[in-house]
């Protein structure tokens, strides 16, 4: 699987250098988005989030015209993993130590291709892309169920997000959340940019 998602990659990225019929779709990425860490313990469930957006990230995809995968040029959204809040501090202090936050304050999501172009209709769009992800210091390509829709007002929201281990980012859940209750390896990562399309460019 590692192998084949590589290849992929470099197939993609290199095909992005197409200098014929080439449209560029710049998004600018609103403090509006968030990233949100869903897990599970013995007794419940916990929800952690950044809910606010504070960087200047802008998206850069690449269209290449028919049987060519939209590839992002520049993809990549920055998120401070030190705003985690899970409602509860304790609980958010032990879940920002558990993800490295001082050492790695970075959570990095790298857009690399789209399965098809955006139309940036109202309606919601679902399509596969590929994306690596950056938590505590570690990166992996990842294939991850995304959806699009646009509002009347032209703001367009991309979501999408999947399960992973604790292990898939070389971290150990925490035996005990807030010294109570045992937490589970699997956590639900999923995020919510806000996007607008820069008419400028």
């Amino acid at each position: 699987m590692k192998k084949l998602l590589f290849f992929l990659v470099l197939s993609l990225t290199l095909s992005g250098f197409r200098s014929d019929n080439v449209l560029v779709h710049r998004l600018i990425v609103l403090p509006d988005s968030r990233l949100i860490i869903d897990g599970k313990t013995n007794v419940n469930s916990y929800s952690c989030s950044i809910s606010r957006y504070v960087g200047s990230d802008t998206l850069v995809l690449h269209e290449g015209g028919r049987n060519v995968r939209p590839v992002f040029v520049k993809g990549e959204v920055s998120l401070d993993a030190r705003s985690f809040d899970c409602g509860i501090a304790p609980m958010t202090a032990d879940f920002r130590k558990t993800i490295n936050s001082k050492t790695h304050p970075a959570i990095l999501i790298d857009f690399i291709s789209f399965e098809r172009t955006p139309s940036y209709k109202s309606g919601e769009e679902k399509f596969k892309s590929v994306v690596r992800i950056s938590l505590s210091g570690v990166s992996k390509l990842f294939e991850m169920d995304c959806s699009i829709s646009t509002t009347p007002a032209g703001l367009i929201h991309l979501k999408g997000g999947r399960q992973f281990l604790f292990a898939d980012f070389n971290l150990e859940a925490p035996k005990h959340m807030m010294g109570l209750v045992k937490v589970d390896q699997q956590l639900h990562v999923g995020f919510h940019l806000v996007l607008k399309l820069d008419a400028d460019r």
